[in-house]
């Protein structure tokens, strides 16, 4: 009884969507443009930018671009501030204002920071845990309306079977959204250097239940910090938008059997745009500019600081105290075999004479500590020397030095 319940629905189903191709007409005059998220849904973040903000940057440039090019069709919004739109109430909006064509536009985001590329999306089945993964994080948002079950006639953003039977709505319309979905992504990879991950199906509410050719466009991984400063750039937003202008363009050619010219890429994207990424380009190297040469500022200042706290402790060794032990008139290399067993070995010239000291004290008790340990060698003569600034000096001027500091 249930298999007949569920052939009796699909047969029902193949009826309608064979009545909704028959009574819909051919001619492309009505298209709606979904930005993705918005309001307290943000999406995805990136390091600098929030989804929901360049889906519909994006999305309001796309609409410009078709007012002012495609004089024959309407575009219909589902939002175009910052507003949270329920995700059946934005086909809904679809559905109510009868459009030809849905694009919803999202920005896509991995955990791998490496990941990068579009991929457009027609509702449908799937195995790829890829596609379900997508198609789950963009569902999410149905998790915070209320009673959502019963608004999706309870749908289960986790279980394949929900899937399973909201992709029969979209049956009716699936060639044409693959389609189209095509000229998408091969716009994108014309135009924007973008990677082009293909066109897929998946299990997506934004297009439950729209009876008219529906997609999903991810424009590029906000999580990727290149893809990401395209995203943001109003040069990468108007591309992106020119490119699925083209796309609709080309769709409206094929549908309608119309022939005429598909403005280019140059023409669609305003000069002022890429003008303005310039200038934006170049506050960010004076920024970067301004940031070294305040860390140079502060480097060099760290420089002269530890210089003169190095100053400071050589100041402070300026008195030094040694212990003499050896004279020569010739002078001698302190790394001579009679030196082995001496530690700093210092040398100075008195007159004729060059005369051996070990040891560099800034205390006089030291000194003599070891002056006792050089006498013990058989260097019967040695005594303690002081020098103050490299001149040699008495220990009664040494003390008056210690009671000045």
């Amino acid at each position: 009884m249930k298999n007949y319940i569920i052939i009796l629905f699909l047969f029902l189903l193949s009826l309608t969507s064979v009545y909704s191709q028959q009574t819909r007409s051919n001619k492309l005059s009505k298209i709606c443009i979904d930005p993705g998220h918005g309001g307290d849904k943000p999406g995805a973040r990136g390091s600098r930018s929030l989804e929901k903000d360049i889906n519909l940057a994006v999305g309001i440039k796309l609409g410009e671009l078709i007012k002012e090019h495609l004089k024959d069709v309407e575009v219909i919004y589902t939002r175009k501030t910052d507003i949270d739109v329920a995700l059946i109430k934005r086909s809904q909006i679809a559905s109510k204002n009868k459009a030809d064509l849905f694009i919803s536009i999202h920005c896509n985001a991995s955990p791998s920071r490496d990941a990068f590329g579009t991929e457009t999306f027609a509702m449908g089945l799937t195995k790829s845990k890829e596609n379900i993964e997508v198609a789950k994080k963009e569902n999410a948002d149905i998790l915070s309306e209320a009673n959502y079950q019963e608004t999706y006639d309870g749908f289960d953003p986790n279980s394949p079977e929900s899937s399973i039977f909201f992709s029969l709505y979209q049956n009716a319309y699936m060639e044409q959204s693959l389609s189209f979905a095509d000229k998408i992504q091969k716009q994108f990879t014309s135009h924007t250097g973008l990677y082009n991950r293909g066109v897929k199906q998946a299990g997506f509410l934004v297009l439950f239940k729209t009876p008219m050719p529906a997609i999903l466009t991810e424009i590029g991984f906000i999580s990727n910090h290149r893809e990401e400063t395209y995203l943001i750039s109003q040069k990468g937003q108007y591309e992106i938008a020119a490119s699925i202008f083209r796309a609709i363009c080309e769709y409206k050619i094929y549908k309608e059997g119309v022939k005429f010219i598909v403005p280019s890429i140059e023409s669609l994207v305003p000069k002022s745009a890429i003008k303005a990424d310039e200038e934006l380009k170049q506050i960010e190297i004076e920024k970067q500019l301004l940031a070294q040469a305040k860390e140079r500022e502060r480097k060099n200042k760290e420089e002269e600081r530890d210089s003169i706290n190095s100053e400071n402790t050589t100041n402070q060794k300026d008195l030094i105290y040694r212990v003499q032990f050896y004279t020569s008139p010739e002078k001698i290399d302190i790394n001579h075999s009679k030196f082995k067993d001496f530690e700093n070995i210092w040398t100075y010239q008195d007159k004729d004479l060059w005369k051996y000291t070990s040891g560099e004290f800034d205390d006089y008790s030291n000194a003599l500590a070891l002056q006792k340990d050089i006498k013990k060698k058989g260097y019967k003569d040695a005594f303690v020397v002081i020098f103050y600034n490299d001149s040699r000096i008495t220990l009664d001027q040494a003390r008056k030095i210690e009671n000045q500091r």
